[in-house]
């Protein structure tokens, strides 16, 4: 679940270097799943609900991308209208309208989360192209909630990688990642990433409602949910820009 793209539920691309199953390869099975992520540029109304302890605040924005390197998005809640972030490539910039200031996030500074979400800015940033850092093993099958899932292990190859290692169930039928976990080098498990929702897009499936658990975090989740998606809409290029930011 990533505020930037469904590619934040976007899943990795053929080509890596893996062992091959019996039946589909993990480059097959992970070329499908690309497939109903991967768009030239999309369209949608997000809404997050975040909750830490018995508390949950809600945030509401519209975001506008292009592939996975460009996106744009702006707060509409009340507590933090006008509010808005730019990602290009691997650079993010935020403009606070009160103070009329943009800020490029940086340094130690990516690890923190979204708004108090469990979404850090570094999963924003991470690029849905994993195979420059990651490695790719089918590990076998596996059922979430009841659907037969793939299991899928990704191994960081350069030190440069968000997660040291991540663990996919991607349905088997529909191709969508139903569910992930994220490690740190130490095998410490540190997010939990769930799909609640898919929804069946002209010839794709696309999850729609997604939840991030983080579990160096107590009693804390963030749900991330996308409305009105516009596959493939017509946007202009000049909205991915800083003087479009602060406009």
């Amino acid at each position: 679940m990533r505020l930037f793209k469904s590619a934040a539920m976007a899943v990795v691309c053929a080509g890596f270097a893996a062992a091959a199953a019996p039946g589909q390869s993990v480059e097959e099975i992970l070329a499908r799943a690309d497939a109903n992520m991967s768009y030239e540029s999309i369209r949608y109304s997000g809404r997050m609900e975040i909750t830490v302890g018995g508390e949950t605040r809600y945030k509401t924005m519209d975001v506008l991308a292009q592939g996975t390197n460009k996106a744009f998005a702006e707060f509409t809640n009340p507590e933090d209208r006008g509010t808005r972030y730019l990602k290009l490539d691997k650079n993010l910039w935020i403009y606070f309208p009160k103070e009329q200031d943009t800020v490029k996030i940086s340094g130690h500074l990516l690890k923190e989360g979204m708004m108090g979400s469990d979404v850090s800015y570094e999963d924003a940033l991470e690029s849905a192209d994993y195979r420059a850092r990651y490695s790719a093993l089918l590990k076998g099958e596996d059922t979430v909630n009841g659907r037969r899932c793939f299991v899928v292990q990704l191994s960081a190859k350069v030190p440069t990688a968000s997660y040291d290692r991540q663990l996919l169930w991607i349905d088997a039928e529909r191709y969508v990642r139903l569910k992930s976990e994220m490690y740190a080098k130490s095998g410490k498990l540190l997010k939990v990433g769930t799909t609640l929702a898919v929804v069946h897009l002209g010839d794709r499936w696309f999850p729609a409602r997604t939840e991030l658990v983080s579990k160096l975090r107590n009693n804390t989740r963030t749900v991330f949910s996308m409305d009105k998606i516009d596959i493939g809409a017509a946007l202009d290029e000049r909205q991915f820009s800083l003087s479009a930011l602060s406009k």
